[in-house]
């Protein structure tokens, strides 16, 4: 970055930083910075993620991530009237056609609650797969669908009997899902690619499920990479699904961010009645991106589609009739070219896409009133949900969810990690590399460590206590990675009270223990405990000891690519830096390497099998060439238990 190009970055941030607080200022959102007294408990922030209407659209309820709270609104006077204690970490919220009943997914508990509305009483709790997210109802209400981010499944649990009844396999991480309206079809989203991270194609998709048959039929993706899959929406006549996500340039270096160089913010349009492909358009428009959308919603009239932008606090009014005749309109190549057309739905006098504010802080959930079109909107980081006028874009109401709590540094740190608003341009935020602090499953290559060297994104969770950071330990201190993270990934100095921040937020984030192979009181399962003494057998633990299953050592272990440079110090500041073939690279935890693949540090293997299988010929990752198919699935098993 030269020095003139850092002055641009360093002024917009300063401007950007005063729009900012002008906003939360005038929306009554500014948190005091705070640290919780010695001794004093941290407050717990409600954290709301999704938000649903009652049928008649005097209640709605909302799904508070951080307290495992769902409360109850009367929408006409605009408070919280109810709280209802549900699960860990509520996610995704549906309410049945009568509003007797409503269904809330706890992500922590692996668990959906069954609330009677009328009492505001937990009646029952289903056990899923791992992780719930996103759920919703058939149109009959017989069947509630399930989407388990974890474990690779839809639940299909019977309402009458409150029971599961089935489940569904589908690909990699599903999050939320939609049915069309006669019930034949179940779409789900999917967050991240399970394809190897070397396949310049890497991409996620949308499921399309057999409702009856409970079978995956086919898969529908863009031509363009599809990555971060949020809330999907069906159309009321069923003929297209409209799902919100990221399109990343990983097959590029990452040297700039203008006109969408590293990140763009996507929706995809699906057709689900007739032929055609999925077509992909841009939320951004030419030199302002739209960073991290979130929600979906459709006004009842289905004229306009309604997106939140978790990183910018704002929200996308799209035309829907006059996308469609746009989309109509363009050539079959055209169609493809779309995802590359910066400002497209910005054209003219009276552009397709219009923007307003939220009222709020990373707003997530979102959901139209079933009795007058108002808009509901989860704010994320203001623990608040506000009343949008749909049609004259302005906020109506805002209704706090709980008292105001002061804000700690850890509490600001996640905010600054999720917003693209310190971003040159509002492209992305750490969040879009780093869902939930972990990994997008994709390469890149950045510019730290020499150029055209691709490598694996990493998990951020436990960066701290395994030193050094990425892949050729360029970093030494994770503390070093945020901030050039900012300077050198964001293009935005952010000051260091901000960067200690971000730096807090990463170490008050734990692993979560995982669910595989684990006996109800936490204890390895038969499978898990055989797995561990194959685990010291093959010399594993050498280089992978408990309890962090990393000794922070870099080794060789026969995994470099033709691609594989290291850059070297150049005493001559006027030439390209060096660089020369490396060998060696940094130990990673084994600790969640149930949900952080594709594995190896570019990420070539898709499965832990083929880390143990076929990238290990020579066995300089471990002893197993020679152990039985036993006791690969074994060793396998404990991994997955970690």
């Amino acid at each position: 970055m030269t020095p003139q190009t850092r002055d641009r970055v360093r002024g917009h941030a300063a401007r950007e930083r005063r729009l900012a607080g002008v906003a939360a200022t005038a929306a009554g959102l500014v948190l005091a910075a705070a640290t919780a007294p010695a001794g004093a408990a941290a407050p717990r922030y409600p954290s709301p993620v999704s938000v649903a209407f009652g049928p008649a659209g005097r209640r709605a309820y909302v799904s508070g991530h951080g307290t495992d709270t769902v409360y109850v609104i009367d929408v006409p006077g605009r408070a919280v009237v109810r709280k209802v204690p549900v699960g860990k970490a509520p996610v995704g919220l549906a309410v049945d056609a009568d509003g007797r009943r409503l269904y809330v997914a706890n992500s922590r508990s692996h668990s959906v609650s069954v609330v009677d509305t009328a009492t505001g009483k937990v009646v029952g709790t289903v056990r899923t797969g791992f992780e719930p997210l996103g759920l919703c109802l058939s149109p009959s209400g017989k069947r509630l669908y399930v989407a388990n981010s974890i474990s690779n499944e839809i639940s299909v649990i019977d309402t009458a009997e409150c029971r599961q009844s089935g489940r569904i396999a589908v690909a990699r991480t599903p999050t939320f899902l939609a049915v069309t309206p006669d019930g034949k079809t179940l779409l789900a989203s999917h967050l991240l690619s399970a394809m190897p991270a070397t396949d310049p194609k890497t991409t996620a998709h949308v499921s399309v499920i057999d409702a009856a048959a409970m079978k995956v039929v086919g898969q529908r993706r863009s031509d363009q990479p599809m990555h971060v899959l949020q809330q999907i929406a069906v159309s009321a006549d069923g003929r297209h699904a409209y799902t919100v996500h990221l399109q990343p340039n990983f097959n590029i270096t990452p040297s700039q961010l203008g006109q969408g160089w590293i990140q763009k913010n996507c929706l995809t349009v699906v057709p689900l009645a007739g032929a055609g492909p999925p077509v992909t358009v841009l939320l951004d428009n030419v030199n302002r991106g739209a960073g991290n959308p979130y929600g979906v919603a459709i006004s009842a009239d289905g004229r306009s589609l309604y997106v939140t932008h978790t990183g910018v606090h704002r929200v996308s009014v799209i035309d829907l009739p006059r996308l469609h005749a746009l989309i109509d309109g363009l050539k079959p190549r055209a169609r493809e070219e779309a995802a590359y057309r910066l400002g497209l739905l910005w054209q003219g006098r009276k552009p397709i896409i219009r923007r307003t504010g939220c009222g709020g802080l990373g707003p997530k959930g979102i959901a139209v009133s079933p009795a007058d079109g108002a808009l509901l909107v989860a704010n994320f980081f203001s623990g608040s949900v506000t009343v949008l006028d749909a049609g004259a874009r302005r906020v109506v109401a805002t209704i706090p969810l709980g008292p105001r709590q002061p804000e700690t540094v850890e509490r600001r740190g996640e905010f600054l990690f999720c917003s693209a608003r310190h971003c040159f341009q509002n492209w992305l935020s750490c969040e879009s590399c780093h869902p939930g602090v972990r990994a997008d499953a994709l390469n890149w290559d950045l510019m730290n460590d020499g150029l055209t060297n691709p490598k694996n994104a990493k998990s951020l969770v436990g960066s701290w206590q395994t030193p050094p950071s990425m892949a050729l330990g360029v970093r030494a201190r994770m503390e070093v990675a945020v901030e050039k993270g900012f300077l050198f990934i964001q293009f935005h100095d952010v000051s260091r009270k901000d960067k200690d921040a971000v730096s807090a937020y990463l170490r008050s984030v734990k692993f979560i223990p995982s669910p595989f192979h684990r006996r109800p009181d936490g204890s390895l399962d038969d499978r898990a405990k055989r797995g561990r003494k194959v685990f010291e057998k093959a010399g594993c633990d050498s280089c992978h000891p408990a309890p962090l299953y990393t000794d922070r050592q870099m080794y060789d272990v026969g995994t470099r690519g033709e691609r594989d440079v290291r850059a070297v110090p150049n005493t001559n500041h006027d030439a390209p830096p060096k660089v020369q073939p490396t060998d060696e690279f940094d130990t990673p935890t084994l600790l969640e390497m149930y949900r952080t693949g594709p594995y190896l540090h570019d990420g070539r293997a898709a499965t832990l099998r083929e880390v143990l299988t076929k990238y290990n010929v020579d066995d300089r990752h471990g002893r197993t060439s020679n152990l039985t198919p036993q006791e690969l699935d074994d060793l396998v098993a404990f991994l997955r238990s970690l």
